[in-house]
């Protein structure tokens, strides 16, 4: 098997044009988000079973074909064909994993009652952001039972007017 180090500065000729992670220089080096490493961590460490089936099934459907034709490519092919696998591959975790999170807060939400609170937010005032960032909030102060006297609504009322920024072309009443 053929090794590829893709971390390192010295190889010129074999250099990744980068602009999309802002570098604004020809680099082939990549950026990770913390919470991506987290998962990866977290999925080798309490996953690692179902890993190692999903890398036997990519075995049995074609994966040792793929590699054996790149091995018969030459080092740039290889190089390119690394970056966009490790740019695609980063890119739908980091979706997956911004959905996932997206899907446990608004069913944190569902489970506190702020949905009757969050369907009179009008959406052309107060972006998905600013709710998004409040119903985070929210949860997080509920979780750590932060305010027991207060109504789980009126949290999430009070995070989002913290964070909410008006138009100036806004009509406010």
């Amino acid at each position: 098997m053929k090794e590829l180090s893709i971390a390192t500065k010295e190889r010129t000729s074999m250099e990744f044009d980068n602009d999309s992670f802002g570098f604004g220089e020809k680099t082939d080096q990549f950026a990770i988000s913390y919470e991506l490493l987290c998962l990866l961590r977290w999925l080798i460490e309490n996953e690692g079973e179902e890993i190692q089936n999903l890398v036997e099934r990519a075995v049995a459907r074609g994966l040792q074909e793929r590699i054996t034709h790149l091995e018969h490519s030459n080092d740039k092919e290889i190089i390119n064909d690394a970056h966009s696998s490790i740019t695609e591959f980063f890119s739908i975790l980091e979706t997956m994993l911004s959905e996932s999170f997206q899907n446990q807060n608004f069913q944190h939400a569902l489970e506190k009652n702020l949905m009757p609170a969050i369907d009179h937010i009008d959406p052309s005032v107060c972006d998905d952001t600013v709710l998004q960032y409040g119903i985070e909030k929210t949860n997080e102060k509920i979780a750590k039972k932060h305010s027991k006297k207060e109504k789980p609504q009126e949290i999430l009322l009070k995070e989002i007017l913290k964070h909410w920024k008006p138009g100036k072309k806004s009509i406010i009443n």
